[in-house]
């Protein structure tokens, strides 16, 4: 897939020269976490040693916890933020960010301001880079100066691509269920490729559910499937 291609190419830049940041926005399921992470483990960086990686519900003191954190990593001091669209709608959080990207007389200063004793650190200068994966969120004008600041990938699929994808790579990934069998099952999902939100994870569902129910399964997909036309 040209967007796999293209998000291993995007990290080698941004770990090569002196950008700091990579957003990848995509509408979800379509393999970006994966890939990210794939490319950084394949480069030879060691999680909790080169990088990190955060996912699920953050607060803005945490991620400045995050950012503080990161000057215990070695080189390249790697933040990799995950599914955290609403976080980097916060003004707090956004502030943080824009201070760990943007350089002032060289350096790039993050402060928390804040009357809590947890925080004995109030300001420090980051030197790491981040990544961000997000999903559909809408670009406002606060988030514009964000985007800018480093790489910016909205990732648009070619839906005849991500069907032959699908097709010669994905399919074999399901190799508990007989080769006849998959067939099968792809032959009755792969009209939804077509629909705008169509997802991965979609056909993960319709193979778990064949697994489950070979005679009711896709009764069950259709039932919870959100498929807009």
């Amino acid at each position: 897939m040209e967007h796999i291609i293209l998000i291993e190419k995007y990290i080698s830049v941004l770990l090569e020269s002196k950008i700091h940041s990579l957003i990848i926005k995509s509408a979800p399921g379509l393999g970006k976490t994966t890939a990210v992470l794939d490319t950084v483990k394949r480069m030879g960086l060691v999680e909790g040693r080169h990088f990190m990686f955060y996912t699920g519900y953050m607060t803005p003191l945490k991620m400045y916890e995050a950012l503080l954190m990161s000057r215990t990593l070695e080189n390249p001091k790697l933040l990799i933020f995950d599914d955290l669209d609403n976080l980097i709608k916060n003004k707090t959080s956004l502030a943080l960010l824009k201070g760990a990207l943007s350089e002032a007389r060289g350096k790039r200063v993050v402060s928390y301001e804040s009357n809590l004793k947890s925080i004995e650190t109030k300001s420090f200068d980051f030197e790491g880079k981040v990544i961000m994966i997000i999903n559909d969120i809408n670009i406002s004008k606060d988030l514009e100066p964000l985007f800018d600041r480093g790489i910016f990938y909205n990732v648009e699929v070619d839906k005849d691509l991500l069907t032959k994808h699908i097709e010669t790579d994905v399919l074999n990934k399901y190799d508990s269920v007989q080769p006849k069998e998959r067939l099968a099952v792809w032959i009755k999902i792969k009209r939804f490729v077509q629909y705008p939100n169509f997802s991965l994870r979609m056909l993960d569902k319709a193979f778990q559910f064949y697994k489950h129910d070979k005679e009711n399964w896709y009764n069950m997909f259709m039932k919870i499937i959100n498929i807009k036309k």
